[in-house]
């Protein structure tokens, strides 16, 4: 009975050991193993990320960001907020055009999104991809690549076309003209 006893005071002393030794290394933002390209675009991913989640064996970072444009392609823009407040440098991700995310209580379509509006977004720990999340929570996240900002020029619309310039030089040449013939009578 003694023997018994020693065996299950060992195996319940062994299950909270290894208990407390899981616990101890669970993920935590601080110490996730990040992929380089995931800090070559987020230094500070570390500080900026509220938690660490993982789904199907995947681990996500949970951040904030601004929204800071949404192309009419359906790239959006946005920067992730530091630990100090101020936002990283702006990102690009495209999600589908059909994702819905939730908007004060409401889903909407991505397009639908104002700036600067703080969303939350899932970064993956292994790779450096994004995702919204989904207006319902028993939507999958869908991950996009992180692309690299690309400063666009905005396009100028094309109501100019050559005959403005045509009648401003007819205009001129009027005025030349008739300037011409008033200096001629003054003399």
């Amino acid at each position: 009975m003694t023997m018994l006893l020693r065996i299950s005071a060992m195996i319940i002393l062994y299950a909270i050991g290894a208990m407390t030794a899981s616990h101890a290394q669970s993920v935590t933002c601080a110490n996730a193993q990040y992929d380089p390209e995931v800090l070559a675009r987020f230094p500070n991913i570390a500080k900026a990320c509220s938690e660490i989640i993982s789904k199907d064996g995947e681990q996500f970072a949970v951040v904030k960001a601004r929204l800071d444009r949404v192309d009419p392609s359906g790239r959006v823009g946005v920067r992730v907020k530091q630990p100090d407040g101020s936002y990283s440098k702006q990102i690009s991700i495209r999600p589908r055009p059909d994702l819905k995310v939730k908007v004060d209580g409401k889903p909407a379509t991505v397009r639908d999104l104002a700036t600067p509006q703080e969303i939350t977004a899932y970064v993956k720990v292994r790779a450096p991809e994004m995702a919204l999340p989904p207006a319902e929570p028993s939507e999958q996240l869908v991950f996009v690549p992180i692309e690299e900002p690309q400063e666009q020029m905005a396009a100028l619309p094309a109501t100019a076309g050559i005959l403005p310039l045509f009648a401003l030089l007819g205009v001129m040449s009027l005025l030349l003209g008739g300037l011409l013939s008033v200096i001629r009578h003054r003399r």
